[in-house]
Order: structure tokens, then C-alpha cells, then sequence
């Protein structure tokens, strides 16, 4: 994709240099030499690594610092295999610069910048070309996105049915799970503040390999994150934990990929993350949310005879004091609760109360006062009979503490 990106003539210049005075009198921002690279004026084109700068860049420009050059186009390439392209030729002799080339949207990792160059008469001539970045404060601090292969442990081949929220086993909570296709997938998985914060997450894939194109954490804030770009990850693998900002909420995971097409056919994905430390506990920030609220787990109720379901509870010190049950998409009988302490004790609560779908039992004080919570035991069905139930499936329920 191509932009014409500022006004031609003095316009340009004009709008160019007052970008710089503006950004060097903030502080916001600052041109940072991200590459460099000799030019042959005898050929058509030449290319510049930038993959080392640090960081994410707003805009480029070009400084030549050796010899008359021409630039027919430039195009500025992305970590994530994505370019911007510029199609204003320029001239320029030594000392001189270019206008920026601001790049759209998200501040971007760079991979390399490529000139197409009209290439002079007679003898080749040797020049020398720098490119500078513009970069944010806020563009410095991030963190070039993992490529190539990501390190991973094996895992079995049986997939995570657990619903989002619920705690799985090694303690990630799970966020959701995608089917990837043969062609480049994109998709969303929702994770919502409601689940509260993280300071990573992982994939777990089964089934078939795959290429992911990007990994990208959009926070409750629209701010971007990109983790990945052009990693492979192999089936039957868990990913290693990937640090995201733990101090804000995640609104959505982002991934495009695609799967190997070979005659394993679809490739699931399954998004996990683990809670920030400062989350949950008796003094976590987690209380300053829902009126302390915290979510504990959450699992599908069956139609048929009362499930006995654990529901597994992660991190939490300090303890609980009260239980309530939330139930969504349909109605439950919900018969029986029971806490599971970390020192073996347990509470029972004998709720035999039907719950509507978009209501809660509870809350219920717990008897032993505020301990570290193992499990939860709960007993319920959903209802075959709910003119309010959403769809014909199954209810979730979840069970959420407060300290």
C-alpha cells in the first residue's frame, strides 16, 4: 500500500521541519539514526538494514551524507513482513535531507528500508545514506516483538475445554481457543477487565503446526503491543510465558497465522495468561475493581444430572471471605457448594436454589473466615426449560470471591 504522505514543494519542507522543532521543544519525541548504508549511483535500487534499532518508530527520513543522489521511492519494511511505501522522488546532494515518511497507524518495528534510485550516467559513483527515526517516548520502551522460532515445551494432545476465566492446570487462566484454517486467519480472542490484569500470557497448539504472522495485545486503553511476528510454532507445544505490561487491563489478543496445509488439516490455538502479581491477595489491586469482586473460575453446566465440577482457584493470598455465583445463558439449579481450603478444611453450603440466566446466588459468608482457597465444589444443571436462556446451549457458570 502506498501514501502520499505530506504536501509537495515548500509545503513539505515547511510541515516537515516544523514537525522536528515541535518534537525537539516538546521532548515527546526525538530522530534517532536507526541504519546506515553505502549507495552505488550506478544501479537501480539499495537497501538498508534498520532491523537493530530499538524500540518502535513514528516516521523516517533519509540524510545523505555523501555524493548527489536521486530517490524515485522508498520503502520502509516491517518486522511483521507489512511495508510502507513513499512515491515522491527526491533529490538530494550532501548534507541534505529528506521530508518525513510517517508511518500509519501503531508506531512500527523496523526491518529495512529499500530506495529505488535513478541511476546516473557513466561511472558509478559511491554515496552514503543514513536513516533516522522518529520516536515517541512511549515508542522507546517497547520491546522488539520475539521472530523466528518461539522456545516451547511439549504438551499432550488433548484440548483445554475449560471456559474463559477458569483457572487450568499450571495456574494460567484461560482466555479462549481458535480453529486456524489452511489460508491467513485473523482473529480476536476478548479478554475484558472484568478478568482482571496480567503480566503475560502463552499459546498452547494442538493438532498442526503454525505460522503466526503476529501476536498483538490491545490494552483496554487502544494501546498495541506486539509480542510476535513470523514465529513457527510446532503442535503439541506450549509456548513460553511472553511479558506484556501488567499494569493495565487487556481489552483483546490479536493474532493472524496461518496453519501448515498438510493432511493433518486445522490447527487450534489456546490463549492463557497468568495473573500480575499485585492482582489478587488481601492487599492486591484487584479490590479496587467490581467492590472487590475477583473472578475465581468458571465452567459449562450440563443438562443432565447434577455435575460435580472443581472449579480450580488461582493465586490467592490472603484469602476470601465471601463466595457468590454468577450464571450466564441460562438458568441452573444450583444444589450444592463446597470450599476447599489449602489446609484440606472445607465449608459446605446447601444452596438447592434455582438461579436465572444474567443473575447470582450469593453472597455467601464462608464460615471459616478468610483463608487461601484450593478448589470449589459446586453441584448444578442447567435447565431444559428457560424461555429466557440465550440459544439452546448450555449455561456458564462462575464463581467469584471477595476479600
Amino acid at each position: 500500500m502506498s501514501r502520499r504522505l505530506l504536501l509537495a514543494g515548500c509545503a513539505v519542507a515547511a510541515a516537515g521541519f516544523l514537525s522536528v522543532a515541535h518534537a525537539q521543544q516538546s521532548g515527546a519525541e526525538k530522530w534517532v539514526l536507526v541504519g546506515k548504508g553505502e549507495l552505488d549511483t550506478g544501479k537501480a535500487s539499495a537497501t538498508i538494514d534498520v532491523s537493530k534499532a530499538k524500540g518502535a518508530y513514528k516516521a523516517v527520513r533519509l540524510v545523505n551524507k555523501r555524493g548527489d543522489v536521486e530517490v524515485l521511492n522508498v520503502e520502509v519494511g516491517f518486522v511483521n513482513g507489512a511495508a510502507a511505501t513513499d512515491l515522491r522522488p527526491v533529490k538530494l546532494s550532501s548534507g541534505q535531507r529528506s521530508s518525513p515518511i510517517e508511518l500509519k497507524g501503531d508506531d512500527k518495528f523496523l526491518d529495512k528500508v529499500t530506495l529505488t534510485l535513478k541511476a546516473g550516467s557513466g561511472k558509478s559513483k559511491k554515496g552514503l545514506m543514513e536513516v533516522h527515526a522518529l520516536q515517541s517516548a512511549a515508542g522507546a520502551k517497547m520491546a522488539r516483538p520475539a521472530s523466528g522460532q518461539i522456545a516451547a515445551t511439549q504438551t499432550t494432545s488433548t484440548p483445554t475445554e475449560a471456559k474463559p476465566g477458569s483457572v487450568i492446570a499450571g495456574g494460567d487462566v484461560m482466555f479462549g481457543y481458535q480453529r486456524v484454517g489452511f489460508g491467513i486467519d485473523r482473529d480476536a480472542i476478548r479478554v475484558g477487565a472484568e478478568i482482571g490484569k496480567f503480566d503475560k500470557i502463552r499459546l498452547r497448539v494442538l493438532e498442526n503446526d503454525i505460522f503466526l504472522n503476529e501476536l498483538k495485545v490491545v490494552y483496554v486503553s487502544g494501546d498495541p503491543e506486539v509480542l510476535a511476528v513470523n514465529a513457527e510454532i510446532k503442535q503439541n507445544t506450549r509456548t513460553k510465558w511472553l511479558a506484556i505490561k501488567g499494569d493495565r487491563f487487556i481489552r483483546e489478543i490479536q493474532m493472524s497465522y496461518r496453519s501448515r496445509p498438510n493432511f493433518k488439516g486445522l490447527a487450534r490455538i489456546e490463549v492463557s495468561g497468568d495473573y500480575a502479581p499485585n492482582w489478587l491477595g488481601a492487599r492486591g489491586e484487584g479490590r479496587k475493581y467490581n467492590q472487590g469482586w475477583v473472578l475465581l473460575g468458571a465452567k459449562t453446566a450440563g443438562f443432565v444430572g447434577f455435575d460435580d465440577e472443581a472449579i480450580q482457584v488461582g493465586r490467592n493470598e490472603g484469602g476470601f471471605k465471601r463466595i457468590r455465583v454468577s450464571v450466564k445463558d441460562r438458568a441452573v439449579t444450583l444444589n450444592e457448594l463446597r470450599v476447599v481450603y489449602e489446609n484440606g478444611s472445607e465449608d459446605v453450603i446447601p444452596a438447592k436454589s434455582r438461579v436465572e440466566a444474567d443473575s447470582y446466588y450469593g453472597p455467601v459468608d464462608l464460615k471459616s473466615g478468610s483463608r487461601a482457597i484450593k478448589e470449589i465444589r459446586a453441584k448444578y444443571r442447567s435447565r431444559f426449560f428457560d424461555t429466557g436462556a440465550v440459544g439452546k446451549g448450555a449455561a456458564t457458570v462462575e464463581v467469584w470471591g471477595q476479600h
